[in-house]
């Protein structure tokens, strides 16, 4: 029974980082800086972005983000030198996290490649996270 008892010991000590390597992550993130470019009168103009806070649930393929009623879906499974990219399903949002520091971007992309009269407004915006 002992030796059992050391046996399931070990298999949980040798599993844990496995289990933390798939831990959610939630942050909340508050917006520092942000531009856009609108498509107006047959042209893009600059606009500041207004400043919106965001919740991002990190957890691979099923992350999320939540801004203002929006929630959006994410697949948050690339990393690269400790720091977290994520795309939404239409690849047009782009969220870009360093979990150290806690400093993200978030970028919007799909009016670039609309035609036509009217089109979704491109964004970059920084932000400021801390893991809740």
């Amino acid at each position: 029974m002992r030796r059992m008892n050391k046996l399931t010991t070990l298999i949980l000590l040798l599993l844990s980082p496995f289990a933390v390597a798939q831990e959610k992550q939630i942050w909340t993130c508050q917006q520092v800086a942000g531009t856009q470019l609108v498509w107006e009168d047959g042209a893009w103009k600059q606009v500041d972005a207004e400043p919106t806070p965001i919740l991002l649930r990190l957890g691979g393929e099923y992350s999320s983000y939540r801004m203002s009623e929006e929630e959006r879906l994410l697949d948050c499974s690339k990393a690269l030198s400790g720091k977290v990219s994520c795309l939404d399903s239409l690849s047009s949002k782009l969220i870009y996290i360093d979990p150290t520091s806690g400093k993200m971007g978030r970028s919007t992309l799909f009016g670039a490649a609309e035609a036509g009269d009217s089109r979704s407004a491109l964004a970059t915006e920084v932000y400021a996270c801390a893991k809740l």
